[in-house]
């Protein structure tokens, strides 16, 4: 008797096999759909950057002014005998809320009240009955807010640094205003290869001023930010804000709302390596991690940072968007930090 044999299923090695070309394909394919997600998360960055571009152009066509920092250095300009934090009323982007669609958080804001972490400067009490109904009520610093446009999607950042409470913890951004190509000593000479000043127009170190003579780029540490008027290389040449990763930096990591957080200087190359707040051996000072690479150095720790492959986003002071290469030349780099350098760019570094 003839036998019929059973040729419907698969033997083991074509099982093998086929279970290996689908791995195959799974390892071709994984690479492109991971970069067609950053490319949409890095279109979502820009588009972020935009709206703090048209925000920049619509407060300064408002107030004939770009939005200074809260800081004062002395008694003079604050016009009530404080200086630095004791006459602190927040960061730029604190006085952008409105033109961000924020107007309802920038209202719980007591601008009457000076401090790094008084009760009045942005605190209000919540009810957390519903959720939690032992704890009642408690305060909430309006600083501990997160707000979506002020952080890259592509940034794996912890939105907390600096508190584990996040009641209490201030929020950070990834976004930064430019100081320019400012005097930027290194904290203990780690890192004195990276001064900054390159053309002598922003002698104060670290942008410790409040007179624009001395700063380099459009924004400054102290109560001081420039008109359309005074970016004379052209509002096309000058970047306003950029990238950049508040656990990189001593003090990025203290939110979108604290008056001594954002001040970012061109001085440090685009995504400098550093080793940030958290990360291993974070507080090394050796030769696995020297100086220029120890987030307290704020030669480079304060530089512009992303975790985008091969560079950061900036938007200029003209509103536009522009992804900058870590290779650009590095004077080229801080010729568009500076608003009055007076050195021709071309166009070629908007394709480095």
């Amino acid at each position: 008797m003839k036998r019929h044999t059973n040729k419907s299923g698969f033997t083991l090695v074509e099982l093998l096999v086929v279970i290996a070309i689908i791995g195959i394909l799974v390892a071709l394919l994984l690479p492109a759909v991971s970069a067609a997600r950053e490319a949409a998360r890095k279109m979502s960055c820009g588009n972020n950057l935009k709206q703090i571009g048209l925000a920049l152009r619509t407060y300064h066509n408002t107030y004939n002014s770009l939005p200074i920092l809260g800081n004062y250095f002395w008694g003079r300009q604050s016009n009530n005998g404080l200086t630095w934090t004791d006459s602190s009323h927040g960061s730029q982007i604190t006085k952008l809320l409105p033109f961000l669609e924020m107007d309802p958080l920038y209202k719980q804001l007591n601008h009457q009240t000076v401090g790094r972490r008084q009760s009045g400067w942005g605190a209000t009490w919540v009810s957390n009955f519903e959720t939690t109904p032992t704890l009642g009520s408690q305060l909430r610093y309006t600083w501990s807010e997160l707000i979506p446009v002020l952080i890259c999607p592509s940034a794996n950042v912890d939105p907390y640094t600096d508190h584990t409470d996040p009641a209490f913890a201030p929020a950070i951004t990834t976004y930064g205003p430019s100081l320019g190509s400012q005097l930027n000593p290194s904290q203990n000479n780690w890192c004195p290869e990276y001064h900054g000043n390159l053309f002598g127009t922003g002698p104060a170190g670290h942008g410790n001023d409040a007179r624009g003579m001395r700063i380099s780029g459009v924004f400054s540490r102290g109560a001081w930010a420039s008109r359309f008027r005074d970016v004379t290389d052209g509002e096309s040449q000058v970047i306003a804000f950029g990238e950049m990763l508040p656990h990189k930096g001593d003090h990025l990591k203290n939110g979108w709302m604290h008056h001594n957080s954002l001040w970012v200087i061109t001085s440090g190359p685009i995504n400098h390596p550093v080793n940030g707040l958290g990360e291993p051996g974070f507080n090394q000072l050796n030769a696995t991690y020297p100086g220029c690479s120890h987030w307290r150095n704020w030669a480079t720790s304060q530089g512009f940072k992303s975790q985008h492959k091969g560079g950061a986003q900036f938007v200029l002071v003209d509103g536009s968007v522009q992804f900058l290469s870590d290779n650009i030349d590095y004077v080229t780099y801080n010729r568009l930090g500076d608003r009055r350098d007076g050195g021709p760019l071309g166009e070629q570094w908007k394709n480095n």
